[in-house]
Formats: structure tokens, sequence, C-alpha cells
């Protein structure tokens, strides 16, 4: 009996570590590694953290309970990854930007089956031509 309870036990204790594994993988993951300054603006700053694989700077921004990291890389040490850590608000962490856009046609098909844009052109003069001679000879 005591022997069934200790393999039950030692049964529990693994799988419930091998759930905190997955959670800290799955965190890891959802980190996002930038080196656009613009990216974490609206943020909270956890702090600073330098590591020479990407994996522990990962594991890292993770302990600090964020999910951005704002690189930059010292010329001294080439191996080496300095981080700010970063927490943004869930509407920040993707932002519009980034998010590939809805593919939606507004107008419909032309006579021969293409797509019509439906994004009108920019408003302004159109560019200037190129210079002559610039153009690739015709073949």
């Amino acid at each position: 009996m005591a022997l069934r309870l200790a393999v039950a036990l030692l049964v529990l204790l693994t799988a419930s570590v091998a759930a905190a594994q997955d959670a800290t993988r799955l965190a890891m993951a959802r980190v996002r590694l930038t080196t656009d300054p613009k990216v974490p603006v609206g943020c909270t700053t956890l702090g600073t953290i330098d590591d020479t694989s990407v994996k522990d700077l990962r594991r890292k921004v993770v302990r600090l309970g964020g999910d951005t990291a704002l690189l930059s890389f010292p010329p001294d040490n080439l191996e080496r990854m300095n981080a700010i850590v970063f927490r943004c608000p869930a509407s920040s962490a993707t932002p519009a930007a980034a998010r590939p856009p809805s593919v939606t046609p507004s107008v419909p098909p032309s006579p021969n089956g293409a797509l019509t844009p439906s994004v009108p052109p920019p408003s302004g003069a159109p560019p200037p031509p190129p210079p002559p001679g610039s153009a690739p000879a015709p073949r």
C-alpha cells in the first residue's frame, strides 16, 4: 500500500513539474524581442538584463514578468545582448502595424476575374519621370 502511494505521489509530482515547464516554455515563446525603440512605447519598464544566449535571455525576461525586450548589442563584446525588459498591455503586445491586414474585396472583380485595388492611389503630384537613359534597353 505504501509503495502504491509513493508511486502515485511520484507520478503526480512529475506531472506538475512537466506542466510548470510547459507554462514556462509557452511564456518564453511569447516574448517579443525587438531593436525598434518605438515598440515598447506605453509599456511598463521592469529592468535590464544581459546574456549571450537568446534562450537564456528569454528565460530572464519571463522571470522578471515581462513580455517584450528591447535589445542592444555592445560593440566591445559581439556575443553579448543587452535588453531592457517591459510588460506591455495586451493591446500593444501586437500593434496594428504588425498585424496582417484583413483582405476583403470592397469592389467586385473585373470581368477577367482579377480583383481591382480597393485602395485609392496616394494624393499629390506623381513622381517625376526617370532621367533619360536610366531605363533598361527593351528586348
